[in-house]
């Protein structure tokens, strides 16, 4: 699947045997999406060792209504009335160089039910919600020999019982408020809080471009401040604390567009703030959950096209779910891994010994004449084999030209395939030929 970045057994199988094979594969109910994402969370694991760990959490919805009538066994994604499943991914990404590690865990689960009327006050564990919790814990877990993890989430995963339950002696957390919350001081608020502040500094940074919002470079205020916050009535567990202190970042920026497109990020961490260098490097780190845009992206209609998909089970739905996370993780990492950081890498993480022979051969024909034109990584290294799929891809391999994305690597990983395949095909009727040579 990484080979040909695609979930259709039409691309996956050459053979009617191969494709009889796949689709078993996905349909045995012995095969599970838990057992999928542990063996890749071993595989993240190695690479995470020794390292400050970003655990990048983030929610997307997998729509089949398209292909309603032959699907069974599905539940219903976020509009209430089209079918599918929804995926929630723990993408563990380097905090220093930001080279994406691998897949940490994952919680895959189909919507059988609508919500309670009493859905605030229930218990955590029985809320939907509770996969921010679950899902992170099992990548800290998983990353057993990782001495810090910093696990990042959007508005989403504004909520008290991750503030409560997911920090420890390896583990922050790292999300964006979106409740303006009550503080343990009488009558005060999160938001009115943070703006008595004094302004710190600022900062400016190339904010990504989105549907419907160009890239931009974007100036912000910056202040920062501890705060005490009250847990909340309903809902509440005895279990938890009655207040968390945690220390609040916010960006706000100056001059915007539009009141609408202004970028105000509230950030809540257990990390130390305590200058606007400490500041700044929280923002950092917050902006590394876009690469889970750039995973969901790549899983979806960019390049392995989940939603394509004509498998019919929802059981076989999930692993194939599973499956497809992982795949689209190792697209990021060539993603990633094209410049300078895949240099700490080795190719052999995503392609086997005739694969890399195959490279060998490649780079030798694609560099040019000029010291511009040549792959400037060490051979055999991560960047060195992304080099080669990116040019296979189409990109023109120049340092200062826009880096190669998702798409590009997908075109490239396509191509890399039937070349790898033509090239075996040669190496196997080699023997022969020369017989016939003689």
């Amino acid at each position: 699947m990484f080979a040909r970045v695609s979930t259709g057994m039409r691309r996956l199988a050459d053979t009617r045997a191969e494709k009889v094979a796949f689709t078993r594969l996905f349909r045995n109910r012995h095969v599970s999406p838990q057992e999928i994402i542990r063996t890749a969370a071993a595989r993240t694991a190695e690479m995470a060792a020794g390292r400050h760990v970003l655990i990048i959490e983030d929610s997307s919805e997998i729509n089949y209504e398209a292909k309603a009538s032959r699907k069974r066994g599905l539940g219903r994604v976020g509009n209430g009335e089209d079918i599918g499943l929804f995926v929630h991914p723990a993408l563990a990404v380097d905090a220093v160089d930001g080279s994406v590690l691998g897949l940490a865990g994952a919680t895959i689960w189909r919507r059988e039910a609508k919500k309670a009327d009493d859905y605030q006050a229930l218990p955590i564990e029985a809320k939907e919600s509770h996969k921010w919790i679950g899902t992170a814990k099992a990548a800290c877990q998983a990353l057993t020999d990782t001495p810090q993890m910093t696990v990042i989430g959007d508005r989403e995963a504004d909520i008290y019982e991750v503030f409560a339950r997911l920090p420890g002696e390896r583990t922050h957390v790292l999300i964006r408020a979106v409740r303006d919350r009550a503080l343990g001081t009488r009558g005060e608020r999160l938001f009115g809080a943070i703006a008595k502040t004094p302004q710190a500094g600022r900062i400016a940074f190339e904010l990504q471009a989105r549907p419907g919002r160009p890239a931009r470079t974007v100036e912000l205020a910056v202040r920062f401040t501890a705060v005490s916050l009250r847990q909340p009535r309903l809902g509440a567990d005895s279990r938890d604390p009655r207040e968390l202190t945690l220390n609040m970042v916010e960006v706000r920026e100056i001059d915007p567009p539009s009141a609408k497109d202004a970028v105000i990020w509230r950030l809540l961490t257990t990390h130390s703030v305590e200058t606007l260098a400490d500041a700044c490097r929280i923002v950092d780190l917050y902006r590394s959950r876009w690469i889970v845009e750039q995973l969901f992206r790549t899983v979806k209609s960019q390049a392995i096209d989940l939603e394509e998909s004509l498998i019919a089970d929802g059981d076989a739905l999930e692993r194939l779910a599973a499956t497809a996370l992982v795949v689209a993780t190792r697209v990021m990492q060539l993603v990633h891994g094209r410049g300078s950081q895949g240099q700490n890498f080795q190719a052999a993480r995503l392609f086997d010994p005739s694969e890399i022979t195959v490279l060998e051969a490649l780079i030798a024909k694609l560099e040019g004449k000029t010291q511009k034109q040549k792959n400037p990584h060490p051979m055999h290294t991560l960047a060195w084999a992304a080099w080669c799929i990116a040019r296979l891809g189409g990109w023109n391999g120049y340092e200062k030209e826009r880096p190669p994305g998702p798409i590009t690597f997908t075109h490239g990983l396509r191509r890399f395939n039937a070349i790898t395949d033509g090239f075996l095909l040669a190496s196997q009727n080699q023997p022969e030929a020369n017989v016939c040579a003689r």
